[in-house]
Formats: structure tokens, sequence, C-alpha cells
């Protein structure tokens, strides 16, 4: 018993380890695909300006929010006061008749901000700083939506244009085969004239096709600041978007409108509004200053006679050594007192505005999500459909028409009608497929799902 149940035990422990070798390296390589893709983002992100502008924006506003609350510097003053004027400014004290009140002030004054008043400063900054990171957030969405649609469509373009280029050597066999037959009394002029209608159809819509790919290409300089080929291809894109669209389909709830940028800054909005509003209420109230002074006085601890008795010296009762002032100045609002109202009334009014631009942009938010989400879904059906009926269909239908014309039922153009359909239902087929994915990119940028957030910035 004891030897079956380490038997047991020994090949029980060898199959995990097996199993350990088997799958961990592809788990291992999964997870390191998924940072691929991600970190090749960042990398993206973090080098555009129109990205580092914003982020920095935001980190400025930042460090002035830190700067906001600090307390008003204390004034220092100096003043020469009650010199006597003898016809010029000289600052001499020791003739006798110089007043007993001549010397030099040193004074220092303090303003107190009223209670709250600063905290409201730093807060209103902080809200500045958070409309502009989530601005960055919102833009960043933006630009990883139109990068993955420039890569995909371009990608599209270029299938279609190989499908084109395919036809046309195709129909430039073909119309010279027409031309030899017509030539030699087998057919009639109009299937020559046909397949000449038909090929300069296919070159028109090439010369377009190239047109849109030599536009794209222009426009990746935008994104690649180096002028170098894309660092994310087709492939790598459409794994991360199938990848996303399984989570998205598993972690769906109305709950994630509230992760959107979009979301977020009105709700942000309108904290800054009652910010502002409750700072502009202490407008109205006092300011204080306080206030301290020393003054130095000139030194005269007695008067002498200078009369024509000139007897002796004479007494001075009058305090003659070194003054101090202290006090306090309020700021009244006695004139803009009279206007609060309307200020109040224009704060409210402020405030209940952005609550209402909260609101509207909650709804619009869903509009476009459920919107987004019904063409995902349509377009991924399309797809579908596409896949597993009318491409077949198609094909069958062009190695049928290849059939009846080697057995002479039908002209050589009418097989390659059939040829320029299946050019355009596979062109129809790639813009549903794109379609799709876009849908998605616009579902996951609402959402703020794309890519997890990173806070490098803030560093």
């Amino acid at each position: 018993m004891f030897l079956q149940k380490q038997y047991f035990n020994n090949k029980l422990y060898n199959n995990i380890l097996i199993s350990c070798f088997l799958f961990f390296p592809q788990i291992v390589f999964a997870i390191e695909t998924t940072n691929s893709m991600e970190s090749k983002i960042q990398m993206l992100l973090n080098s555009h300006p129109e990205l580092l502008v914003k982020y920095l924006e935001s980190r400025e506003k930042h460090h002035r929010s830190e700067h906001a609350d600090v307390y008003p510097d204390p004034k220092f003053g100096f003043a020469y006061r009650s010199y006597p004027y003898r016809g010029d400014v000289t600052r001499d004290r020791s003739r006798p008749d110089t007043p007993g009140m001549t010397g030099n002030e040193y004074s220092i004054a303090q303003e107190i901000p009223f209670p709250g008043k600063l905290d409201l400063e730093k807060q209103i900054v902080q809200k500045d700083s958070e409309l502009d990171l989530l601005n960055a957030e919102w833009i960043k969405n933006q630009f990883i939506r139109n990068y993955f649609e420039t890569v995909l469509l371009k990608s599209a373009l270029i299938r279609e244009i190989q499908d084109l280029e395919s036809l046309e050597k195709s129909i430039n066999t073909g119309s010279k085969l027409e031309s030899s037959q017509y030539s030699a009394g087998k057919s009639n002029i109009t299937g020559t004239l046909r397949a000449l209608n038909l090929k300069e159809k296919i070159k028109d819509r090439l010369f377009t096709r190239n047109t849109q790919l030599s536009e794209l290409n222009a426009k990746t300089s935008y994104f690649s600041l180096d002028n170098t080929s894309f660092l994310i291809s087709e492939e790598e894109i459409l794994k991360f978007l199938k990848e996303k669209e399984e989570e998205f389909v598993k972690s769906y709830s109305e709950e994630l409108i509230q992760k959107s940028p979009y979301f977020k800054y009105a709700e942000v909005s309108t904290e800054k509004a009652e910010a502002e509003a409750k700072k502009e209420e202490l407008l109205h109230y006092p300011e204080t200053e306080v206030f301290i002074s020393y003054m130095q006085r000139r030194r005269k601890p007695f008067l002498l006679d200078s009369g024509p008795l000139n007897v002796s010296i004479m007494d001075n009762p009058e305090f003659s050594g070194d003054l101090w002032s202290a006090g306090i100045t309020l700021r009244i609002p006695v004139w803009s007192l009279g206007k609060s109202a309307d200020l109040n009334r224009a704060n409210l009014l402020k405030v209940h505005r952005m609550q209402l631009e909260k609101r509207k942009q909650t709804y619009l938010l869903e509009t476009e999500l459920k919107t987004s989400i019904q063409s995902w879904m349509g377009n991924k059906q399309r797809v579908e459909n596409f896949q597993s009926s009318l491409l077949p269909t198609l094909n069958r239908s062009i190695t049928t028409s290849a059939a009846a014309y080697t057995k002479g039922d039908i002209s050589l153009v009418d097989t390659y009608q059939f040829l320029n359909e299946s050019i355009e239902m596979k062109a129809t087929f790639h813009e549903v497929n794109l379609n799709r994915w876009l849908s998605l990119l616009k579902v996951l940028e609402i959402t703020n799902n794309i890519i997890p957030e990173d806070n490098s910035h803030e560093k």
C-alpha cells in the first residue's frame, strides 16, 4: 500500500512538472507579448510632443498648486520721520530747535488672508492640473486610436492594391486573347470593348488607392517623428485588439462610463466651479493686516535756557526716548458689498451650468458608447457572415464561371466580371473588418481601456 501511494505521488509530481514545462513558456510568452505591445505604445506616447505638452502643462500647474497656499510675505519698512525742512533735506538733528518727534522709524507689517482663502486658491490650481491631466488622457486615447486606424487602413489599402494589380494582369492577358479571337472572327467586338472598359476601370481604381496610400504614408510622419516605419505592425495591433475584445465582453458594465476622461473632466470642472464660487464669496469679507513699528528719536534729555538771563537748566517733563506703535488695518467692502448679489448669482449660475454640462456629457457618452457597441457587434456579425457564406459562395461562382468558359458556355469577359465582383466583395469585407476594429477602438477610447493608465509623467 505504501509503495502504491509512493508511486502515485511520484507519478503526480512528474505530470505536474511536465505540465509546467509545456504550458509555462506559453504563458510567459503571452505575458511578454502583451507587455511588449504596451511598452511600444508607451514608448511612442512618451516621445511625442502632442502628449508631452499636455502632461508637462499638468505637472507645471501641480507644482504651482504647491505654492498657491503660501502665506503672504511680511513687509519691512524704514522711514525718516518729522525732519524739519530748512530749504534742504538734510538730516541734521543736532540743532536745538529740532522737533522732539524727529527720528528714524523701522516697521514690519503682515497681511493675514481670510481663513480658507489660500486653501481655495490651492484647490483651484489643483483642479486645473487635474483638468489638464484628463485632457492629456483624452488626447492619448485619440492619438492611439488614430495611430491604429492609420496602420489598419494602410494595410487594407495594400491588400486591395495587390488584388487590383493581380486582376489587372489577368485582364491584360484576357484582353489580348479576346482581341486575337476577334481578329480570327471567333468573337464579336463587344467582348473586346467590355474587356477594355473593365481594364480602364481597374486602372482608375488603382490610381485612387495608390493616391490614398501615399497620403497615409505622408501621415505616418506625424506619428513616427524620425520618419521610420511603424513601430507596431498590423498583426500586433489585431492580436492586441482581439485580446481587448475578449476582455471587454467579460467585463462590460454600464459603470465603465465613469472611467471615461470625458466624464471625469466634466466632474472636475464642476468641482472647480464650486471652489471658485466659494473663493469669490470671500472677496466681500474683511481683509486684515497687522503692523508694528519702532521709532528711534533724536536724543534730547534736557533743554538749556538760551534767553538773556541764562539762569539755569530748564525742566522737561515730556518723554524724550524712543517710541513704538502697533495696530491693525481692515479692508471693509463698503462699495463692493452693494454689488455682491450680482456676483453671487453669477457664481450660482456658473455652478448650475457646469452641473448641466456634466449631465449632458454623461448622456452623450452613454449614447456614443451604445452606438459604438452596436456598430462593433453589427460589423463583427457581418465579418462572420462574409467568412462563412459570402466569400465562399463568390469563390465557387468564379470557379464555376471559369469551367463554363472552358466549355465555351460564357465569354472571357463574363468570367472577369465575376473576378471584378470578387474584388469588390473583398474590398467590402476589408472595409467591414476595419470598421469592426475601429468601433471597438472607439468603445475602448470612451471607457479609457486601451492601455493601463501610466503615472510616470507625474514624477
